[in-house]
């Protein structure tokens, strides 16, 4: 075996699998190594690093944080149990590249479904006659209400377009009730946004993946770590400026309280919309307003986590899922039990868009005291207080400002391909928000690294 399919092989290992061109198609005809700096040790500049290090480039990461994953975080403060403070599951096992790396490296894996979910309803709207969440009334009702959106000349909210289909209606407060549960679990838990900031038109405009979700019993910075090995990683290196020419590129990064200056051919930015948004960055020249536009028109979204852990199961074993139906929306509505998922006496909360960005202000007591209300509201008074809890507040953290994107109102796919287009040919674009069919995913931050590496093979090899 030739030593150029030798190295297009071991590639191939390296990424799950992945199919990608050959490195052989981009052999240099000269001695010149082009090298690469990206920003960001998330999957997609992990992917991307892979790629154009087997290609022959030389790459550096420049990482904020004192870990590699970005939004990928496994904790260990839990010592005979990790959890995932971030990105849980592979969504959809099936042609999903993050399922290849996962069979490459053995890592164990628990499937659930939403189908296994038992529901809880509050105890002031069974007094008032409600038995179940009328799931079937509550989708009609939004349906009704996209075809309404379709119908306008401009770009509405889901919100807007839900209470324009209402105007006309009389809805009770316990039929509201249950809207706002469905509208909650299904679109604002999902991607993130509010119902007030979420595109009517195209909030639903990316694709799914088949077969299950699963989850990592030991954490899914496994991945990760596997996509990190034999990579240059310079962490705590905080950016503050990207200056780009052609005559290659200068990116500026703090680094414990020093000022330092990193210079090559071109550079790979994977850094969350949420960063970008801040604009804490200083481009010079600046972005192009197509870039810019994209940035700013994209929503990024906010799904904050709540463990509790207690010392033994007192909620049914059975379900994977357990959901909370009240006149609060979004209020502690779904819980994961990992008493089914690694049968461990731990409850995972969620709390979504507004709500979430509210309770980031709140101290940590404060949310364990709000979720044990609606716990025991759910399993009875007598339930005990947990014995250990972990929470995250991603709206706050400085090298996410949230969680993933979504689609807002008056923004599309067009803006995600807009925000991943080179940038002359120096600057290049990856990450989740870059990936107009698997936005919001791991397996979308993926592949948009192999196809910037890809974009930058082209130009610079």
């Amino acid at each position: 075996m030739d030593q150029k399919r030798r190295d297009y092989l071991k590639t191939m290992a390296l990424l799950g699998g992945l199919s990608i061109a050959p490195i052989a198609a981009y052999a240099r005809t000269d001695k010149s190594v082009p090298s690469v700096l990206i920003l960001g040790a998330g999957v997609s500049g992990l992917s991307a690093a892979q790629v154009l290090t087997q290609a022959g480039c030389q790459v550096k990461i420049l990482e904020a944080r004192s870990r590699v994953g970005g939004r990928l975080h496994t904790s260990h403060a839990w010592q005979d149990m990790p959890i995932d403070l971030g990105a849980s599951w592979i969504h959809g096992e099936k042609g999903n590249p993050i399922t290849d790396i996962a069979n490459q490296i053995k890592a164990q894996r628990i499937s659930t479904s939403y189908d296994s979910a038992a529901l809880y309803i509050a105890r002031e709207l069974k007094t008032a006659g409600v038995t179940d969440a009328n799931e079937d009334a509550s989708e009609r009702i939004v349906q009704r209400a996209f075809k309404f959106a379709e119908q306008r000349a401009q770009d509405s909210s889901l919100q807007e377009a839900v209470n324009a289909e209402l105007a006309s209606k009389r809805i009770s407060r316990e039929a509201l009730a249950q809207l706002n549960f469905y509208i909650s679990g299904k679109y604002e838990q999902e991607y993130a946004g509010d119902a007030n900031e979420m595109s009517a038109w195209t909030i639903d405009d990316n694709k799914a993946l088949g077969d299950d979700d699963v989850l990592f019993p030991q954490g899914y910075n496994q991945i990760s770590d596997h996509l990190a090995k034999g990579l240059d990683i310079a962490r705590e290196h905080v950016v503050t400026a990207v200056e780009y020419s052609d005559k290659g590129v200068k990116v500026t990064t703090e680094h414990n309280g020093q000022t330092i200056t990193h210079q090559a051919d071109a550079v790979l930015i994977t850094l969350p919309l949420g960063v970008l948004k801040k604009q804490k960055i200083d481009f010079m020249p600046a972005l192009p307003e197509d870039k810019q536009e994209a940035i700013e028109s994209l929503g990024m979204g906010l799904l904050n986590k709540l463990f509790l852990r207690f010392d033994s199961v007192f909620w049914p074993k059975k379900f994977d899922w357990h959901e909370y139906l009240s006149y609060d929306k979004g209020r502690w509505s779904e819980w994961v039990s990992f008493a089914k998922v690694d049968d461990t006496p731990v409850l995972l909360g969620f709390s979504a868009a507004q709500r979430a960005r509210e309770m980031e202000q709140w101290s940590d007591e404060r949310i364990v005291e709000d979720a044990m209300v609606a716990l025991r509201d759910m399993f009875g008074s007598q339930i005990p207080n947990p014995k250990a809890y972990q929470r995250t507040r991603w709206a706050s953290d400085p090298y996410a400002y949230g969680s993933y994107s979504f689609n807002a109102v008056n923004s599309n796919n067009e803006h995600r391909k807009a925000l991943a287009e080179p940038t002359q040919s120096q600057l290049f674009w990856a990450g989740e928000a870059t990936h107009a069919d698997y936005p919001g995913t791991v397996h979308g931050a993926y592949l948009s690294g192999v196809r910037a590496a890809r974009e930058i093979l082209k130009v610079k090899v």
